[in-house]
């Protein structure tokens, strides 16, 4: 036998399962990641409503609890869309730009996170994009961003009801977070009149007839929606309102209320737009020996669990902000994905959270 054909049979004998074990390392196989049928067959539902859950088109009849227990699954198996494929089906980045204002207050933290959850459920990724300064650029000046294939879509945060933000972004993925913007149909927004209604009737229930609210600039949306509604409410109920607009600053809060403190007659609760005012509100209150709540109750409009960690615990209307991140999120495939959308208001879960600082005013 020639010594080609030796060799040859030696290989063979080599491959052969039969023959035994390779004498070099074994490779460990790869583990497979969870599927849509993994996280089907753990909530105990079709895996096509999986699919549609995840891909953000929950048709109504899928009830809230299955819609949470879904996301939820997928989370703790650590389900990833395959965003690499979808994007070369789709041509897109699988990327979101949100532009936010100046990261001062606390609320802006639980907002991303709302979004950021949302978005990796949905197998996105959130590029944050700080404005750069206190002057908000308009909607236009980050449309570059998807003509330049950077990101799919923009979420904006920053939209002022001004001439200069009024052409809105034509012809581009947006959705506006907490803002009306100029081109309607694409507004994701918090209930702010039902929080002013929360606070009137906590504060009127204590015995005040007499409200001061002291919030942002007019051309921002949030407070344009909280001032009208309070003058509609109070003017109902015939209740005498103070409003002072101010820089959503520390001091912002200070100047606003020392300027109600110096004038009378002197209302007897105090409705307050922004945790940084907040503080200076009560600052100017502390520095000019005016109790809390023995003469002023105070109620915030931003909720933060430092609240009840101050010198007079503060009550607090607390917003759905997570619950506006996420919607947000899919407003915005939507548009992306090119599937109907339209206006959206977040109203749950909405609740006062009472604290030290209301108290019925004192007699005088």
């Amino acid at each position: 036998m020639s010594e080609e054909s030796e060799g040859t049979r030696r290989d063979v004998a080599a491959a052969d399962p039969e023959a035994g074990p390779s004498p070099g390392p074994a490779r460990a196989a790869r583990p497979r990641g969870p599927r849509l049928v993994d996280i089907a067959e753990a909530v105990g539902v079709h895996v096509s409503t999986v699919s549609r859950v995840l891909n953000g088109d929950p048709a109504q009849s899928i009830r809230p609890e299955v819609y949470r227990r879904i996301l939820s699954t997928a989370r703790q198996q650590g389900y990833r869309p395959n965003a690499l494929a979808r994007a070369l089906k789709r041509r897109q980045t699988g990327a979101i730009a949100f532009v936010i204002p100046l990261l001062r207050n606390p609320i802006w933290v639980r907002l991303q996170r709302g979004a950021l959850q949302r978005a990796a459920d949905r197998g996105y990724v959130v590029m944050i994009m700080e404005e750069p300064g206190e002057d908000a650029q308009p909607p236009g000046a980050y449309r570059y961003l998807v003509e330049e294939s950077r990101a799919d879509g923009l979420l904006l945060a920053t939209t002022l009801r001004n001439t200069e933000h009024a052409p809105g972004v034509p012809g581009v993925p947006h959705v506006y977070v907490n803002r009306r913007g100029p081109d309607h149909g694409h507004d994701v927004v918090m209930d702010e009149p039902g929080a002013v209604q929360l606070f009137l009737e906590h504060v009127a229930g204590s015995g005040h007839r007499s409200v001061a609210l002291i919030d942002g600039p007019p051309d921002v949306d949030t407070v344009h929606r909280r001032v009208s509604a309070a003058r509609r409410r109070c003017a109902a109920n015939g209740s005498a309102l103070t409003v002072r607009h101010a820089a959503m600053t520390e001091d912002g809060g200070w100047e606003a209320m020392t300027r109600i403190l110096r004038r009378g007659p002197r209302p007897t609760a105090c409705g307050v737009g922004s945790l940084n005012q907040l503080f200076g509100v009560m600052a100017a209150l502390r520095a000019a020996g005016v109790d809390v709540p023995g003469q002023m109750s105070v109620v915030s409009f931003d909720e933060d669990e430092i609240l009840a960690f101050l010198e007079v615990p503060v009550t607090s209307v607390a917003m759905p902000l997570a619950e506006l991140g996420g919607a947000a999120v899919d407003q915005l495939i939507a548009r992306i994905e090119r599937q109907p959308a339209d206006d959206v208001m977040i109203s749950e879960p909405m609740k006062l959270l009472s604290r030290q600082s209301v108290a019925p005013p004192r007699p005088g």
